[in-house]
C-alpha cells in the first residue's frame, strides 16, 4: 500500500510539507510534476511513484488532482482510494478556458511576472497573505514560466470526469476549502453530486492553497480518510 501525493500548478513539494510533517501515513511517495512537460510525462511520472504490485491511495491537489483522476481511470484495479483537492472534476468553462488561452499568450510574450503579489493573490486568503505568499513566490521563482507554461497547456482543455469517477470501486473523496477563488466550494458541490458516492469534506478558513493556510486541518481530514 502507497500514499502517493500529487501537487498543483507551478508547485512543488513545499506546498505539501506542512501536511506531511502532520500525517501518521506509511509508504509515502511524492509525484514531482514540475519536471513534466506533457501529460503523458505527468501520467508517466505517477506510474513511475506508485506501487505496480499494490494498492494506491492517490491524493492529488489543483492540477495534480486532475492528473491523480486520470490516472486513477487508466489504471482503478490499482486504486485504494482517490482524495482530489482544490479541483472539481467537471471540465473547464469557456471562460477558464478564454483566461487559459490570454495566459499562455503573455507567457510567450513574457508579460507576465508570475512571481507578483498581484498574480499569486487570488491563491490564498489576504489575512494568510504575510505567511503563504514568500512560499508561492519562491516556487515561483525556482520553477519558471517555462513550467507555469507546460502545466497550463499540458492540462487544457479538461473533460468533465464526474460520470467515470462515479463508476470507480473505490472511495472517492472531494476536499473543498470554503473560500477556494479557484476551485470554487459550489462547484465542488456540483461535482460531489455528479460523482456517485463520493464524500465531500470542508475546509473552513482557507482559499485554495489550504496544505499551507489550513495543515493541521487538512492533516486531520487525511488521516481521518486514508487511516
Amino acid at each position: 500500500m502507497r500514499y502517493v501525493f500529487l501537487p498543483g500548478t507551478l508547485c512543488d513539494e513545499r506546498v505539501w510539507l506542512p501536511v506531511w510533517k502532520q500525517l501518521s501515513l506509511s509508504a509515502r511517495a511524492y509525484v514531482p510534476l514540475q519536471w513534466a512537460n506533457s501529460l503523458e510525462e505527468m501520467l508517466a511520472l505517477t506510474s513511475d511513484r506508485t506501487d505496480p504490485d499494490g494498492k494506491n491511495h492517490l491524493i492529488g491537489y489543483s492540477m495534480g488532482a486532475y492528473i491523480a483522476a486520470l490516472w486513477a481511470l487508466t489504471y482503478p484495479d490499482k486504486v485504494a482510494s482517490l482524495t482530489l483537492m482544490g479541483y472539481a472534476p467537471t471540465g473547464l468553462s469557456e471562460r477558464e478556458l478564454k483566461r487559459r488561452k490570454t495566459l499562455l499568450e503573455q507567457l510567450k510574450g513574457g508579460k507576465v511576472d508570475i512571481t507578483a503579489k498581484a498574480y499569486l493573490a487570488n491563491m490564498m486568503l489576504p489575512e494568510h497573505s504575510d505567511e503563504i505568499l514568500p512560499i508561492l513566490t519562491d516556487m515561483a521563482s525556482d520553477l519558471g514560466t517555462a513550467t507555469l507554461r507546460a502545466h497550463v497547456q499540458s492540462t487544457t482543455p479538461r473533460k468533465d470526469l464526474t460520470a467515470k469517477l462515479g463508476q470507480l470501486n473505490c472511495p472517492v473523496n472531494l476536499i473543498a476549502a470554503r473560500q477556494d477563488a479557484v476551485a470554487t466550494f459550489p462547484a465542488m458541490e456540483t461535482a460531489h453530486q455528479q460523482i456517485k458516492g463520493a464524500r465531500l469534506l470542508p475546509v473552513e478558513d482557507s482559499g485554495h492553497m489550504m496544505m499551507l493556510e489550513q495543515p493541521a486541518s487538512v492533516a486531520a481530514l487525511l488521516n481521518k480518510l486514508l487511516a
